[in-house]
């Protein structure tokens, strides 16, 4: 038996019963539509239309009659199902995060996690990373969470980071028969980071750093882009091959760095490539502090893939076991780097 068969068995019972609660939610949802949309349709579709027939019907625009009374209805029913649709994607989106809540606290075994959905990683965090020129990019986010592992605070994060860059762009206009091409500059939003931020408690200062960035953002740094990264000024040589093929180390004490990254860490990291394969940025303090930066991986992409407005019922568990899966594998990330301190 695979893995989502076994979660499936397990989970089932307890889930079914959720998702039933869930979904008469948005059942009392349509049953209030269809009683809605009658009553509306009396009170502003048909009672206006008699009225307008009485009143104002003239034989010789018969045809206009018709067609205006045919448009006005159509209008205010697709008004009224629209808005009723919005209530209903608004109950689905409240069941989004109460899955993944759920999610959470079954994986951390974690009473207490909280998620907000509209809040991002502290500005303090983010700067204590170092790993980001801040006077040359921006950052929002969302889907901010707080949990435990293993009885260590963590918290997590969808983050894209960004800057301005200037562009040249042509726009072509005509004087009488002439025509003539106008050049001007203007700000382009391009993006450095899209994915999930993981880490534990970066509030607190501490001057020892080490990063871990992929090998091949050294070609990006070829290319000028390093003016978005701060890069701490000493580039260490280790002994773990695998581990300097995939990343380069960047100190700004390599005695502290050697004492972080043991050959247990090096090997740790390493695995965390069979977990997800996506590019990782890591930063560690000497107290064992840390974040990462996982690209292309993000709580609001989880969600949207899995769990749609447009979904069914049944295949609901299906769905679930896909956000689990995909979470258990972050949270791996997470155990690994908290044992291997």
């Amino acid at each position: 038996m695979n893995n989502k068969d076994l979660f499936k068995n397990f989970y089932n019972d307890l889930y079914k019963e959720i998702l039933d609660e869930y979904y008469l939610e948005i059942d009392n949802i349509h049953k209030k539509s269809k009683k809605s949309l009658t009553f509306t349709c009396v009170l502003f579709s048909i009672i206006p239309t008699i009225l307008f027939w009485i009143i104002f019907f003239n034989k010789e625009y018969l045809i206009a009659f018709i067609i205006i009374t045919i448009i006005y209805n159509i209008s205010v029913i697709l008004f009224i199902k629209s808005s009723h649709k919005d209530d209903r994607n608004e109950i689905l989106n409240q069941i989004k995060y109460k899955i993944l809540d759920d999610m959470i606290t079954l994986i951390t075994n974690e009473q207490d996690s909280e998620i907000m959905p509209n809040n991002r990683i502290s500005q303090t965090s983010f700067e204590r990373t170092n790993l980001f020129n801040l006077n040359n990019v921006h950052y929002t986010g969302s889907n901010y969470i707080q949990t435990s592992l293993d009885s260590i605070p963590i918290v997590l994060g969808d983050m894209n980071i960004y800057t301005y860059v200037d562009v040249t762009k042509e726009e072509y206009f005509y004087i009488g028969s002439r025509r003539f091409k106008r050049t001007y500059k203007t700000k382009k939003k391009k993006d450095i980071f899209v994915g999930c931020y993981i880490g534990s408690n970066m509030n607190r200062k501490n001057d020892s750093l080490i990063q871990i960035v992929p090998k091949n953002i050294n070609n990006i740094i070829n290319k000028k882009i390093n003016n978005y990264y701060n890069f701490c000024p000493i580039e260490l040589k280790l002994e773990n091959l695998d581990f300097s093929k995939r990343y380069s180390v960047y100190s700004n004490d390599e005695i502290k760095a050697r004492m972080v990254l043991t050959l247990t860490m090096m090997e740790s990291i390493n695995e965390l490539e069979n977990i997800l394969d996506n590019k990782k940025y890591i930063i560690f303090k000497n107290d064992g502090r840390y974040s990462v930066f996982i690209e292309n991986f993000t709580f609001e992409n989880i969600l949207n893939k899995y769990l749609s407005n447009k979904r069914n019922k049944n295949k609901e568990m299906d769905s679930i076991y896909n956000i689990y899966s995909d979470l258990s594998k972050l949270f791996e990330i997470v155990s690994i780097l908290n044992n291997s301190k």
